[in-house]
């Protein structure tokens, strides 16, 4: 597909229509197989705005159960975070089911797993 149709094909999308885990993976395969061409990629840019986007869903989520007097769903220690890599690798563990989420709510999962509550007060 030329990259003006995919663009276009963006563009028309809905405002709240969110990759799933399985589309980002899948995206984010030819990147992860040869990491010296990813930032050329015309998906590296769609595949970083999709992160980013989840990563902020997710801070916002953290903040509104938080007023809401809800447990975090993740509690990440001070100064520590997810890199990329540990990041796909999270999501390439997610079951099928799993993969046809939106990329916040596999990326929350992945967060859970890797940084459970537990006696720790900090959280995501």
């Amino acid at each position: 597909m030329p990259v003006f149709l995919a663009a276009a094909l963006l563009v028309a999308a809905p405002a709240d229509a969110a990759m799933s885990v399985g589309t980002f993976l899948s995206k984010a395969a030819p990147l992860r197989s040869n990491p010296f061409t990813a930032l050329t990629n015309p998906d590296y840019p769609v595949l970083k705005a999709e992160a980013d986007a989840a990563t902020r869903a997710l801070k916002a989520d953290r903040a509104a159960r938080a007023a809401a007097g809800k447990p975090p769903i993740a509690c990440i220690p001070e100064g520590e975070s997810l890199g990329i890599l540990d990041m796909l690798s999270g999501l390439d563990e997610l079951s099928p089911a799993e993969k046809r989420l939106p990329l916040k709510d596999g990326y929350a999962r992945v967060l859970a797993t890797r940084f459970p509550c537990g006696a720790r007060p900090q959280g995501i």
